[in-house]
């Protein structure tokens, strides 16, 4: 006659489940964490690429400045009160400039004000006249 099995005797008896490949949530997961990832790449990058460009508008104001205040220090005292107001457009930067005058001195004021920059640059320099 022939034997009954019980449950647990009839699962020992079949092979054990081989696991292939990938279940879908798995793939979603991996999908989800990929694109978050990329995203704070893409959001990083773009954060450096701004501040590169301003940090490259803000080297062109300053070498624009010193050769402002280079031309105008080669000035004499005398003749460097006549040039102020002064205004000017170099490289895209508007340049704007004044000398007041002190004791045996002038004081040169640049201010520099860069397309895409939310203020201006101001540079004060002070000529000896003697």
């Amino acid at each position: 006659m022939s034997q009954r099995l019980s449950k647990s005797e009839m699962r020992a008896d079949l092979p054990p489940r081989v696991r292939r490949g990938t279940s879908l949530i798995e793939v979603l997961i991996a999908s989800v964490l990929l694109t978050t990832a990329i995203g704070a790449l893409l959001g990083t990058s773009k954060k450096v690429s701004e501040q590169m460009g301003t940090s490259r508008k803000q080297m062109v104001a300053s070498s624009v400045a010193q050769a402002r205040l280079d031309s105008l220090q080669s000035i004499s005292c005398t003749a460097l009160a006549a040039t102020s107001p002064g205004n000017r457009t170099t490289r895209g930067i508007q340049e704007g400039w004044t000398v007041t005058s002190g004791t045996n001195s002038k004081v040169i004021t640049l201010t520099l004000t860069i397309p895409g920059l939310s203020s201006d640059i101001i540079y004060t320099t002070i000529v000896p006249c003697v």
